[in-house]
């Protein structure tokens, strides 16, 4: 049998994100979803004849949802989950995984306690960008990798609870805190971090601008930028290591096809190809590399293999839960103005 599986929440992550890809995946069963608001309690029905429910706790309530996803405001994310995990659901929960390391470590102790699964949706592992960033470095096309940089940006600001701080946290626990989770992949923890923001032009609470760099205390640093006030374009990534470099432009398109409803038909435009400038065979070369493809399905199918064949968990708690210190001290430097160091 399928593993049943609730969405709390019906904005857009759990419309545009999580219930097409659940629904695309072997194993698992679209069975339910929890809105407090009526129309997206409507829509949900509409769109996939799914058990619909007014609040959460109606929905942990029901003896039949096996796996919980917890698509809501960030602020949202502790409480929401500690109940499912309680009610002895399995849980997903969108990223952040939490706001703060204290509430991420609470978590994770009470999911031991319950015996019950408990991940991220950190879906941009499985970014194309990403995976041929990642590629590029394991084929040794740029030697020791001693400075990568990370940028996202737009010029426009934040809405509804995401100009919040109180919702929403900052500009790094949203998008930045997938950067945030590429970067520990690629180069692991580092010693300590520095950051700085601004709040120019956009009256919210949350930050127009940050800026957060890794230092490994070896030679090795990471930037990290999230900029809602930059109208010239820059580089989705530059990595630079000892033997050569990479620049790629553009994101991922695999939520542009979601939204138009196919992820299949997925396509990168060819000026947005990764370049790479190395050395092969004693001479210079400079090179355009084809994208890895990823698939965000990826992320669910590894949660029904999880559940209904005892795989090993692709995204463990203990991972966002490391994403979300480096966060969380980076908004400390960005206040205090001065280093954090990462114990």
């Amino acid at each position: 049998m399928a593993v049943r599986v609730g969405i709390v929440g019906y904005g857009y992550a759990g419309r545009v994100f999580h219930a097409p890809l659940i629904a695309q995946v072997d194993g698992l069963e679209l069975y339910a979803v929890a809105s407090r608001d009526e129309s997206r309690r409507n829509q949900a029905q509409k769109d996939w004849g799914v058990v619909v429910y007014a609040s959460p706790e109606d929905l942990f309530a029901d003896p039949k949802v096996d796996l919980v996803v917890i698509a809501t405001p960030h602020n949202t994310h502790h409480p929401l989950t500690k109940s499912a995990l309680q009610a002895g659901k399995h849980v997903v929960v969108d990223k952040p995984f939490t706001l703060t390391v204290a509430e991420a470590d609470d978590l994770i102790a009470e999911a031991k306690r319950q015996n019950r699964l408990l991940s991220v949706f950190h879906n941009r592992r499985w970014d194309w960008d990403f995976l041929t960033v990642k590629s590029a470095i394991e084929k040794g096309l740029l030697g020791e990798v001693w400075l990568i940089e990370l940028s996202v940006g737009r010029y426009g600001p934040t809405g509804r609870w995401r100009a919040e701080r109180e919702t929403m946290g900052s500009l790094l626990h949203d998008w930045g805190v997938h950067l945030v989770d590429q970067t520990l992949l690629l180069m692991g923890k580092p010693k300590q971090v520095m950051a700085w923001r601004n709040f120019r032009v956009w009256q919210r609470s949350v930050e127009s601008f940050i800026r957060t760099v890794f230092d490994y205390g070896d030679g090795r640093i990471a930037v990290i930028e999230v900029n809602n006030l930059r109208r010239a374009e820059k580089p989705r990534w530059y990595v630079l290591g000892d033997k050569g470099g990479l620049i790629k432009f553009g994101l991922d398109p695999q939520e542009d096809a979601l939204r138009q409803g196919d992820i299949t038909k997925a396509r990168e435009a060819p000026e947005h190809r990764a370049k790479v400038w190395t050395e092969l065979n004693g001479h210079s070369v400079e090179m355009t590399l084809e994208s890895v493809r990823g698939d965000w399905r990826d992320y669910y199918r590894n949660i029904s293999a999880v559940l209904n064949e005892g795989a090993e968990l692709a995204v463990k708690p203990e991972e966002a839960r490391d994403a979300v210190l480096m966060v969380e001290a980076s908004v400390r430097s960005a206040e205090t103005g001065q280093p954090v160091k990462i114990e």
